[in-house]
């Protein structure tokens, strides 16, 4: 099974987040956590990713040990607007954060799914008419909407304290999760 863990930003704005990639991009390849050069090392429709460099190990649970010599295996940064989430099962409910109706998971994907494509990033609660944006709704997994992820594909859980840096150095709200393939 290939996993990929993702941390979003859910702050960035359009025209701010290519500039907030290469930032953090420059970050990683300086502390050596990933190598400079693109590879074809992510899935995805990006140009390559950055495979895991020789400090790794650093931003990860236990210090890195052994990364697994699969493929894919690298950092993927998504630019654009994204949709990150984990695997859905059991509970399927997006909640209402304003008075806890819910909407069935499949019934919102179609609102999305237009979002992705240029669309407005809310949905309308049924229940008191409140128009909210998605991070905003309450999910039965982790999930972002986001111009600007970080998608590791195969490493190991992500550390704490790499993720409070990486909020620190954006200055922005982060959501973090992993999604099964």
């Amino acid at each position: 099974m290939e996993l990929s863990r993702w941390i979003a930003d859910v702050d960035a704005q359009p025209e701010e987040a290519p500039g907030l990639a290469r930032g953090i991009l420059a970050w990683l390849v300086e502390a050596e956590v990933v190598v400079a050069e693109p590879t074809d090392c992510v899935l995805g429709d990006v140009p390559g990713g950055y495979a895991p460099g020789p400090s790794c190990g650093s931003i990860v649970v236990g210090g890195g040990g052994r990364f697994p010599d699969v493929w894919p295996n690298g950092l993927e940064l998504d630019v654009g607007r994204s949709a990150f989430y984990g695997p859905v099962a059991g509970d399927t409910r997006v909640t209402c954060s304003n008075c806890d109706a819910w909407l069935p998971f499949e019934a919102v994907l179609p609102v999305v799914e237009e979002w992705l494509e240029g669309g407005p990033d809310a949905l309308v609660c049924a229940c008191c008419a409140v128009r909210r944006g998605f991070n905003e709704w309450l999910w039965p997994v982790p999930c972002a909407f986001a111009e600007l992820g970080l998608r590791f594909w195969n490493w190991p859980p992500l550390a704490d304290a790499f993720v409070a840096d990486l909020a620190r150095r954006l200055g922005h709200r982060l959501v973090a999760g992993a999604f099964g393939v």
